[in-house]
């Protein structure tokens, strides 16, 4: 599909009729617009080419634009858009061309490397113009600046040319019903004023609008009948003059043209601004708002703006002076995306596909998911920006959690406001105001929120904890099983899901130990211990068909078995069948029916990332092997790259076309990040995940916006699943899906910390310290002990060591600290006691059932350790029963 095709606003669709209307004499080029409704609406295209917003509270606009144009602009919320684009076109005063501006070079660069003002410059060597903006939004009101200077060059003059300014307003996240007028403001400037529901945009510009026999040359027009576009551009034989001045264009989709008056000046370059305005109560408020923001100090407000972003960077770590523009960028784009009204971060901002996407499709991914949100929330905290997360957790909590019991199952709710809900749940996803979108349960979003409180402190949990039990007892009574895993498509026994909820349980445990309540902090651990010892039976094949044969499936689409006593919950934890079964599941987006052996994906690594298993465990190393040999490729020279999972459909089509429900699926950014961190978390060496870093940053955007996905190499994945970049694409560049994904920035951050680090900063400590997966540090106060014991034990059962102090659990065999089997006999871990102290302690088994057996010591009684006041000290034990 030709790019030109596609950016028009459907005009291929229209095309006859359009033809037919413009051959039509129209006896009236003024009053209200012909051809109500216009052509369906659409979103803007999803890859941007910058964005913004203004840090002070009192601006709640969020910009961006697409190929040096503003594209979707939101307002009052970052869910909400309220425009599509808003360019110039460009014509001689002949009328022989007009030239879209989207559609020329361009490039656009921040106006310095720690704001996010932009610079644009868009240009037609062959037709001698240039337009040069600046961009940023009113710190004190709801407007979006352009500062813009028009040049003529080659020795023409800006009295050569005919500059239009055209705008698609979407308001109030629909590109239908909405209306347009001309209206005049108190100051007598004219402006285009839009409408939809209530809420207004008012479009105005410093210069005059043209005026030609005593008519100001600014018209409303529905899109593909009478816009001004087609009015320039549109019909068999377009004159490239502005014939049309519809004041009004009602219940459509509309766009709004006003030609700009450059006077008869002979210069060669013209400077001027135009402001776009939002408001929520009224058109008049619009437009006095774009005159106040018109009549101020502009050079002021761009100071202003610029000052909050250069005190947010200067506040961010430079992770040892490591920290490169890239990172900054990151950190300030995941900024921009915390709505400024309670907290809440949206996963990106925009529509995939957006240009092929009508108003069906209201979501995009300007909604919040709380895996996503955890993700690039964690990477400010790494970046040094606690506040913003301390806001999303509070967000969490206190907004998007749910408290009632509703409907009998997901998608299965009547009767329910707000679709399916359980006290301490977090919905799949939803609108900033916490409202669910879709009604799917995902149970690493149940786990992140969590873990992300536990990350941020006691300061910042301890208050939060008569909420965070709710959700962690929610995991206990619907865990480990997932109505969908981390790619929101299927149900079963997925082991990246299985991490999270492991780490959620086991910082919810820790939680609950500090506000004083051992009873849930011991059902927390005893399942997430069972989940850990068992997600490898789960989720782990033998019996596969790549590599070894032995390999993390993608997922186990088994059932939960409810059989056996509601007292033993781990009879309820367990699948009705296993991975070797070899049962078939559908793979979402046109991926088939296949057999659970046949898919697999990068899940696996969560199960390292969340301190679970340790880097070296075999099972991960094994599918390891069988990941890349499927999964992964070069995309150039030795940039690696990895697929989703084979059978994925989501993606454009092979033949270029956009995703419309089924396509084909290319690599993300993100799994290269990933594979970054396993490298460090394996090796102990920073530096190992630089190649992969360095990797990234060729897949962004030439602006430094990392994608969703980006093309691949033409290749076949197993399954014969076909892999096509057409013509016209490039490996390596970012695919039409999203850019910036936030989850993809937040990694970058979190790999570059990683590496100047030397591990990976954002293991939960707690988990992998209880899983012998690290090692804490003792504090002040406290001495490491390093215990090996030796024990025999059966299949199923593990050992674990209790004993007379918190850290050992004070004798509860649900608060033990478990020992590990990977040098089995010999069963390790470590732990920190308080220095100086005598502790007793003592070794038990649990048993596959849950039951515990105590160790056979001569004598009975228990044994005893006198902790050293300074350094350390080794346990060497062996257990007989």
């Amino acid at each position: 599909m030709k790019l030109a095709t596609m950016l028009r606003w459907a005009i291929a669709v229209m095309a006859a009729s359009a033809v037919l209307l413009l051959g039509a004499a129209h006896a009236t080029t003024s009053g209200e617009a012909f051809g109500t409704p216009g052509a369906p609406a659409m979103h803007g295209p999803a890859q941007k080419s910058f964005l913004g917003t203004a840090l002070s509270p009192a601006s709640q606009v969020y910009f961006t634009g697409y190929r040096g144009i503003v594209s979707e602009v939101y307002y009052p919320v970052l869910d909400t858009t309220e425009t599509v684009d808003l360019q110039f076109l460009v014509g001689d005063a002949a009328g022989t061309f007009v030239d879209e501006e989207k559609l020329q070079p361009y490039t656009a660069v921040q106006a310095d490397p720690r704001t996010m003002s932009w610079q644009v410059t868009t240009a037609n060597a062959v037709h001698n113009w240039q337009v040069v903006k600046t961009l940023y939004a009113d710190p004190k009101r709801n407007s979006l600046i352009e500062r813009v200077t028009f040049q003529a060059l080659n020795g023409t003059h800006v009295n050569d040319y005919n500059v239009y300014l055209l705008f698609k307003p979407h308001l109030d996240n629909a590109g239908s019903n909405n209306t347009a007028t001309t209206a005049s403001a108190a100051n007598g400037r004219v402006m285009l004023v839009a409408n939809h529901n209530t809420r207004y945009s008012a479009l105005a510009a410093s210069l005059p609008w043209k005026i030609q026999g005593g008519t100001t040359m600014v018209s409303n027009g529905f899109v593909t009948q009478s816009d001004g576009w087609t009015d320039l551009l549109g019909g068999a034989s377009p004159d490239k003059r502005m014939d049309w001045t519809y004041s009004s264009a009602t219940n459509g989709n509309i766009a709004q043209m006003g030609w700009l008056d450059f006077g008869s000046s002979s210069a060669t370059s013209i400077s001027f601004n135009v402001v776009l305005a939002f408001d929520s109560t009224s058109a008049s408020n619009a437009m006095q708002t774009a005159t106040a923001t018109l009549g101020d100090d502009l050079d002021g407000l761009r100071t202003q703006y610029d000052s909050a972003w250069h005190a947010y960077a200067a506040g961010l770590s430079t992770q040892g002076n490591t920290a490169d523009d890239e990172y900054y960028l990151a950190a300030m784009t995941l900024k921009t995306m915390q709505d400024k009204s309670n907290g809440a971060m949206i996963a990106g901002i925009g529509t995939p596909w957006g240009e092929t996407q009508g108003d069906g499709n209201i979501g995009g991914y300007h909604l919040v998911w709380s895996r996503d949100l955890f993700k690039f929330a964690n990477a400010l905290i790494t970046a040094g920006d606690t506040n913003t997360p301390a806001t999303v957790v509070q967000y969490l909590f206190n907004t998007l959690q749910q408290n009632t019991d509703c409907g009998t199952a997901e998608y299965n709710a009547d009767g329910c406001a707000q679709g399916f809900s359980r006290v301490g749940r977090f919905p799949q996803n939803s609108w900033v105001s916490g409202w669910p979108y879709w009604q799917g349960t995902q149970m690493d979003e149940q786990a992140m929120p969590i873990l992300l409180a536990w990350r941020l402190g006691p300061s910042v949990y301890n208050a939060l904890w008569p909420k965070i039990l709710l959700t962690a007892d929610y995991i206990l009574r619907t865990g480990p099983w997932t109505f969908q895993d981390r790619w929101e498509e299927d149900s079963g026994y997925s082991p990246s899901t299985i991490a999270a909820e492991v780490a959620g349980l086991v910082a919810a445990a820790r939680i609950a130990v500090d506000n004083g309540d051992n009873t849930r902090a011991a059902s927390y651990l005893a399942a997430a211990d069972y989940w850990q010892q068992n997600v490898t039976r789960w989720t782990y094949t033998n019996t596969g068909f790549y590599g070894s044969g032995k390999y993390y499936v993608r997922i186990n689409p088994a059932s939960k078995s409810q059989a056996g006593s509601s007292g033993i919950t781990s009879q309820l934890y367990e699948p009705t069948s296993y991975p070797d079964s070899g049962q078939s599941f559908l793979v979402k987006n046109g991926g088939g029916m296949q057999d659970e052996r046949a898919v697999v994906d990068g899940g696996f690594l969560e199960l390292v990332r969340m301190g679970v298993k340790r880097a070296n465990d075999p099972t991960i190393v094994g599918t390891l092997a069988a990941y890349d040999a499927v999964l992964a490729m070069n995309v150039t020279g030795s940039n690696p790259a990895w697929f989703r999972y084979n059978f994925d459909g989501y993606g454009e089509h092979n033949d270029g076309s956009n995703y419309d429900g089924t396509g084909v699926g290319r690599a993300w950014p993100i799994f290269t990040a990933e594979r970054g961190m396993y490298s460090i978390a394996s090796s102990g060496v920073g530096s190992s995940g630089a190649s992969y870093l360095n990797a990234i940053k060729t897949y962004a955007t030439p602006e430094g916006f990392i994608p969703e996905q980006i093309w691949t190499n033409t290749m076949t994945l197993p399954g014969n699943w076909q892999v096509v970049t057409p013509p016209g694409f490039t490996a390596g560049a970012p695919t039409k899906s999203m850019a910036p994904l936030n989850w993809a920035m937040g990694e970058y951050i979190s790999l570059l910390a990683s590496i100047h680090a030397g591990r990976v900063v954002d293991i939960p400590s707690i988990v992998c310290a209880r899983y012998s997966n690290c090692v804490i540090a003792p504090v002040s106060g406290q001495a490491g002990v390093s215990i090996s014991v030796q024990a025999a034990t059966q299949p199923g059962q593990y050992m674990y060591v209790t004993g007379s102090t918190a850290a050992l659990g004070n004798w509860s065999t649900d608060l033990g600290l478990p020992v590990d089997p990977a040098n089995y006999p010999v069963w390790s871990n470590t732990v920190n006691l308080p220095a100086g102290s005598s502790v007793q302690y003592k070794y038990y088994r649990k048993n596959a059932d849950g039951s515990v057996t105590w160790e056979n010591l001569p004598g009975g009684g228990n044994r005893t350790l006198n902790v050293p006041a300074t350094g350390g000290t080794a346990l060497n034990d062996t257990v007989g029963w």
